[in-house]
């Protein structure tokens, strides 16, 4: 037992020297991730392992310096958020920039990576600038996100899990471009024969590419820049740059190489099989393009026979060599005439000169009259546009429209439109007639409840024959405005026109309506047609004393020292300004614009005919005047008339004619 006892003490004391260093510094190897779809710098290859520059490049250093390392690749978004949470001890390959390197630490550089703008071949986008505002794929968790954000090259950055789907959704058709790393993206649309794509403009940037470890680390971080060191030095670094990047050129110029080659191989066959179907089916072919011209000339003709309108064609000469079968009703003709050799001007005298009509490419028709010897004259449209061949005018070609039928219906919209005109003038001619008998009724009336007061009598009989006179004045307006007389416009007052209204509407309206003629008898003279001067007030006081008939007011008439704000006389001239206003409910907001319409009116058709304020419309255009409302609801109407100031003495050719 003693000996088993000192035997196992001994064999403890000679192991032990190796079991302590083992318990104290355990053999973990250090956790190294890359992108699993980054070619050629990492990616999993055909067998399912981990290669590339970036996996060659660490396994050479781990070797050299007797390192541990388990080396693995996943998605680019799963490595940097396992890196940001510190599960990652070192990234293969990672872009440094200065928001990393607040994060991170990183080696020396090992490679130069370059983005590079792939777009479709049919895409308009030529470069960056065509680029913005669009939809860009990138690589998500990529260097190119954050470069184009930092930019603001578009609101509408799409990040991709791997540069692959990127080009593949590109090449679908589903987004404008991508930014995507020069050789992975050459090696990706060999790889998937993707072929709609192409690389446009220069590349956008070159990033330094380097390994990654974690902020602190700097002992890992002094071993992997040691590494790269000596890789250098011992020509290890330039072998495999030479396996990466050179093959990759090497065999992106034989693709291109072998392609070319393809083409000029393809059209060499497509164009020794193109002569040989053309010499079997040349005859074939022509045999259907005769066919088919003889169906369109055969369709053209069949159309151009059912227009109701003339088709024409002439040569340069202006001899009609093509004419439908309406033309040939229209103009009287026969084929046999036609292919004698008839020219356009024997139908139409006066047609317009055709070479200087079509150089100045007016398409619009120009009126005309047609006329033969075997056809009765009819007005027409002329339409012509020039027939040209190798460059130069050969003839023309157009239609000629019968417009008869047209002239008669504007004739009668025309003889219908003076109809409603001369209803229109009747009806204001009446109005206006209804406001002077009123007034001449009301004093009749007067005389007749008073025989026995001569004074009142003979003040009474005089507004009689005042309205009698203004009656007469009406009647020579309807005249003139007939045709019957010649108008005539004179020096008339309006304070006298005024006070002649307020006494014919003072018998009727003078109970509880109290009438104001504050017009000034210096400044009162205008220049018009009276008749048209009486038309306008009468019907602008009638209608503010009948606004006020039922509860009373005032109704005020003076001169307006500026013209109405924003009007202009039509015929350019001075002008005086008169406003007549009421103390009447006003005008509501909604029928505002529309109380100058005929026969508009809100007294019903027992009370009112709305015609008043029409009448001092037309009566004002007549004049050359304007009118405007001013307007307060519940406070009543201000109507604002401009008339034509009389001119001065030495231009007025009847300075006495005072009305």
């Amino acid at each position: 037992m003693t000996l088993l006892f000192r035997f196992g003490l001994l064999l403890f004391l000679a192991i032990q020297p190796q079991i302590l260093p083992a318990a104290e510094n355990p053999a973990v190897p250090l956790i190294a991730r890359g992108d699993r779809n980054f070619p050629p710098y990492e990616f999993i290859n055909a067998r399912g392992e981990p290669d590339g520059f970036n996996i060659d490049l660490l396994k050479a250093i781990a070797r050299r310096l007797e390192m541990d390392v388990d080396i693995g690749l996943d998605a680019w978004a799963s490595v940097r958020e396992d890196f940001t949470k510190g599960d990652i001890d070192l990234v293969t390959g990672m872009i440094r920039s200065a928001e990393r390197e607040r994060q991170f630490e990183f080696s020396i550089t090992h490679a130069g990576v370059y983005y590079c703008l792939f777009v479709r071949k049919d895409s308009p986008i030529k470069n960056l600038d065509d680029a913005r505002g669009k939809e860009i794929l990138v690589h998500a968790q990529a260097y190119s996100q954050d470069w184009l954000l930092e930019r603001r090259i578009s609101q509408r950055i799409i990040p991709i899990s791997s540069p692959q789907e990127a080009l593949q959704l590109l090449a679908e058709g589903r987004y404008d471009c991508a930014v995507i790393e020069r050789l992975s993206a050459l090696e990706l649309l060999k790889d998937f024969k993707i072929d709609n794509l192409a690389m446009t403009g220069p590349p956008l940037m070159c990033a330094p590419y380097a390994f990654a470890v974690q902020k602190g680390n700097d002992q890992l971080l002094a071993k992997l820049n040691e590494g790269i060191h000596l890789m250098h030095q011992s020509g290890v670094y330039e072998d495999l740059y030479r396996r990466w990047f050179s093959v990759a050129d090497a065999h992106a110029q034989r693709i291109a190489m072998l392609l070319t080659g393809s083409l000029v191989l393809a059209a060499v066959l497509v164009l020794a099989v193109a002569v040989f179907i053309w010499n079997i089916t040349l005859k074939r072919r022509v045999r259907r393009r005769t066919a088919a011209l003889r169906h369109s000339d055969r369709r053209f003709q069949e159309l151009c026979d059912l227009l109701p309108q003339t088709v024409f064609e002439t040569d340069a000469t202006g001899r009609i060599t093509f004419l439908n079968r309406s033309g040939v009703d229209m103009l009287g003709q026969c084929e046999a005439s036609i292919a004698s050799g008839v020219r356009l001007s024997e139908f139409i005298p006066k047609a317009p000169d055709l070479v200087e009509w079509a150089q100045t490419g007016d398409r619009r028709g120009k009126a005309c009259v047609v006329s033969g010897p075997d056809i009765d004259a009819f007005p027409a449209l002329l339409y012509v546009t020039p027939v040209l061949s190798e460059g130069g005018r050969s003839g023309f070609r157009g239609l000629l429209v019968d417009i008869t039928f047209q002239k008669e219906l504007e004739q009668q919209v025309i003889e219908s439109q003076k109809l409603e005109a001369l209803g229109r003038l009747a009806g204001g001619v009446a109005h206006d007639f209804s406001n002077i008998i009123t007034g001449v009724a009301a004093y009749a009336q007067l005389i007749r409840s008073q025989p026995q007061n001569g004074k009142a009598v003979a003040d009474r009989a005089g507004s009689i024959l005042t309205g009698c006179d203004r009656a007469t004045d009406l009647v020579r307006h309807f005249l003139a405005t007939a045709g019957r007389r010649q108008a005539e416009e004179q020096l008339v007052r309006l304070k006298q026109v005024v006070s002649e209204i307020f006494k014919l509407l003072q018998p009727t309206y003078g109970q509880n309506i109290t009438f104001h003629n504050t017009i000034d008898d210096e400044n009162d003279a205008v220049w018009a047609e009276p008749a048209l001067v009486f038309q306008i007030l009468m019907n602008l006081c009638v209608n503010g004393a009948q606004a006020m008939s039922e509860k009373g007011g005032e109704l005020t008439v003076g001169l307006m020292d500026e013209a109405a704000e924003g009007q202009e006389l039509s015929r350019g001239l001075s002008q005086r300004t008169l406003f007549i206003a009421d103390t009447g409910p006003g005008i509501e907001p909604e029928i505002r614009e529309r109380i100058f319409e005929p026969f508009f009116t809100t007294r019903g058709k027992q009370n009112g005919t709305g015609i008043g304020l029409f009448v001092v419309c037309r009566a004002l255009t007549e004049l050359g005047g304007v009118v405007r409302v001013e307007n307060q609801p519940g406070k009543g109407a201000t109507f604002i008339v401009s008339l034509p100031a009389a001119p001065s003495p030495a231009h007025n050719p009847h300075p006495d004619a005072a009305v």
